[in-house]
């Protein structure tokens, strides 16, 4: 991590306050005297730093908090307790100077105008950030070859694809250079090859300007393919923080083996959980002609020969575990470094 942290959450907590109706005429009446608040954690004792030129993933499930925490950092929502700064300065009291220096990209809101073409946009986004013309047009012409819309920058937002109007986005989001640009999102209902090409743009970006980016994604080929750094949020609360490559490690000293079974094989039954076990090795996943077992990738060679004792094999495969076996253990609140229970 770089010294510098442009980004620092110092304990940060959120609690949102709401307030209950009490349903009929009645608790109408009541609601008057003596109202029913409701406290909800979003946030408790985030302690992040994230340093310049830093590429981070920050994932969670629905609800973990990760769009508070870019909220807070960003200085769009108050903190209630700790201290999110930006700069060396307070995230809600950022100044213009600081703010110039910052761009963000939600995957489902636009910050381009949906009637006018992109490069319109473009140019009303030049005058905010004072860019000069030499400049905007050299980045414009470099970013939308990059992101392969060049022939698309006159055509009116609303008649582009969801990818097009992906990609002009985020042409805007760097057109000032930012230090920090904070991705909510990006890639969500794309197809395959857009996401492809955001990615490429993204990490180029980011190697060759020195930009922090912070992305958020439920997509974990987004995290893979462009992140060093990854941040795991549960219920408010930081779980995991440190190299993509650290995590990684976890899940691929094990091997996914599928087998595809006869017709008239056995499937999976109860008490087959102990032979298994002799192994450490567990059932993932199982359907009426497929299994899918995890196990130590040490253990392979003496595991394979028990399954074709136990089933009738058609076919076979193995492979290492995908990054979303561990990070699901985790939203599940698993200790992903105990052995589950087999079956």
């Amino acid at each position: 991590m770089s010294e510098e942290a442009l980004l620092h959450a110092a304990g940060i907590g959120k609690v949102f306050r709401t307030w209950k109706r009490r349903p009929g005429l009645a608790g109408f009446v009541l609601d008057f005297v003596k109202r029913d608040r409701r406290e909800v954690v979003a946030l408790a004792e985030v302690e992040l730093r994230i340093g310049r030129g830093e590429f981070v993933g920050l994932i969670g499930a629905n609800g973990a908090g990760k769009t508070t925490l870019v909220k807070c950092l960003t200085g769009i929502t108050p903190v209630t307790s700790g201290r999110a700064t930006m700069f060396g300065r307070d995230s809600f009291h950022l100044r213009d100077e600081h703010k110039r220096r910052l761009a963000i990209v939600m995957g489902q809101r636009s910050q381009l105008w949906w009637d006018l073409p992109a490069i319109d946009s473009f140019r009303l986004l030049r005058e905010i950030y004072s860019v000069p013309s030499a400049a905007f047009e050299a980045r414009i012409a470099d970013s939308a070859a990059r992101l392969d819309v060049t022939d698309k920058l006159t055509r009116q937002l609303r008649q582009l694809s969801l990818g097009e109007r992906m990609k002009m986005e985020i042409i805007g989001a760097f057109l000032h250079e930012p230090d920090v640009v904070f991705l909510d999102e990006p890639t969500i209902g794309l197809d395959l090859l857009s996401r492809e090409t955001i990615r490429r743009y993204l990490v180029e970006i980011n190697r060759q300007r020195g930009v922090t980016i912070v992305l958020t994604s439920h997509d974990m080929e987004d995290i893979e393919e462009t992140c060093r750094r990854l941040v795991i949020l549960r219920a408010g609360r930081v779980l995991f923080d440190g190299e993509l490559a650290d995590l990684k490690a976890r899940v691929y000293d094990r091997r996914s083996i599928e087998l595809h079974l006869e017709p008239q094989s056995r499937t999976w039954q109860p008490e087959l959980a102990a032979r298994i076990a002799l192994h450490s090795a567990t059932l993932e996943r199982s359907a009426p002609m497929s299994l899918v077992f995890s196990v130590p990738a040490a253990n392979v060679q003496r595991f394979v020969p028990l399954l074709f004792e136990l089933f009738d094999v058609r076919d076979l495969s193995i492979e290492r575990q995908p990054l979303e076996h561990l990070i699901r253990q985790i939203f599940q609140g698993q200790d992903p470094q105990r052995e589950a229970p087999g079956g």
